[in-house]
């Protein structure tokens, strides 16, 4: 009688959480997200590439048909925490993800005290107590103005996936070429409207951090396209998020007699997220996000 193989039964089963990076997995990978394990994979994308992530299959609820064409799909999205284990126990080649796990997006002060994720990380946030009741959050690296990958790899280690991260980037490209002093196409890297209700939040939100950094600041002006995604623009956020694709318009019309399936996340930054009086080049700006996206080597 041949011996149950130990590595598939159970005795050496290997647990983790991982961050999820992106739930729009190529064909074959189908219902499966991918994932950077905490422990395993370095969070920073130099060490391990966004393309050499694993896809982790994932256990759905009893009440789930577990055929296709049959109940709900898979519905993590990227920036999830989850919990899981390695179907191949001690080989850690097979990610299986169980569930996720509440994660609360600002730590206090408290928490983040000591914090050594910038020392990692430059591009993540970094929290610490402003001179006023409020915990804020500036990046903690020096992006500067001296590449777009820069950029890019901020949103990436703040939950997005390479390709929403490239098409931020290169909207604002667009915009502004990523010049904080910008001010002949709206005001700052996003393009502001003067006087606007979103300016002078931006005005408030920087107010929070000074002596810290300023309103021509390039950090603080990132930060905050970040947490408008968050908040008063969360749907552009929501949209990207569901969409698979740099390139395409709104309603899926044919770009030089090729369908485009679903919205191009460029085309929804632009409608949903960009100001109404700002003018953004949609071509220049889906150019420059495929040349960002493909600097990052996410293929």
């Amino acid at each position: 009688m041949k011996a149950i193989n130990q590595e598939y039964y159970g005795d050496d089963i290997r647990w983790f959480i991982a961050t999820v990076i992106d739930n729009s997995p190529p064909y074959g990978q189908e219902g499966r997200i991918q994932i950077r394990i905490h422990g395993i994979h370095s969070g920073n994308v130099n060490d391990i590439p966004q393309k050499d992530l694993p896809w982790a299959q994932v256990l759905l609820p009893g009440n789930n048909f577990g055929v296709s064409g049959f109940g709900s799909g898979v519905h993590i999205l990227p920036g999830a925490l989850v919990f899981g284990m390695f179907l191949d126990g001690v080989g850690s080649q097979l990610p299986m993800v169980i569930g996720s796990l509440p994660r609360i997006e600002y730590p206090t002060s408290v928490q983040a005290a000591n914090r050594e994720d910038p020392a990692v990380n430059p591009y993540s946030y970094e929290y610490q107590q402003s001179n006023s009741s409020f915990n804020d959050p500036i990046t903690g690296g020096n992006t500067g103005l001296s590449s777009a990958k820069d950029v890019a790899k901020f949103f990436i280690d703040n939950g997005l996936n390479a390709k929403q991260a490239s098409s931020i980037t290169g909207v604002l490209i667009a915009i502004s070429e990523l010049d904080p002093l910008h001010t002949s196409n709206g005001i700052g890297i996003a393009g502001w409207q003067p006087y606007g209700s979103r300016y002078k939040r931006f005005i408030t939100y920087v107010s929070r951090l000074q002596p810290t950094r300023t309103f021509e600041d390039f950090d603080s002006q990132l930060s905050y396209v970040l947490y408008e995604l968050k908040t008063g623009r969360s749907i552009a956020m929501s949209k990207l998020l569901r969409s698979t694709q740099i390139e395409g318009n709104l309603f899926g019309e044919k770009i030089d007699g090729v369908g485009i399936r679903g919205n191009g996340m460029v085309s929804i930054l632009i409608k949903y997220y960009v100001e109404q009086n700002t003018i953004v080049d949609q071509e220049y700006a889906e150019e420059k996000a495929i040349e960002v996206y493909d600097s990052l080597g996410a293929v």
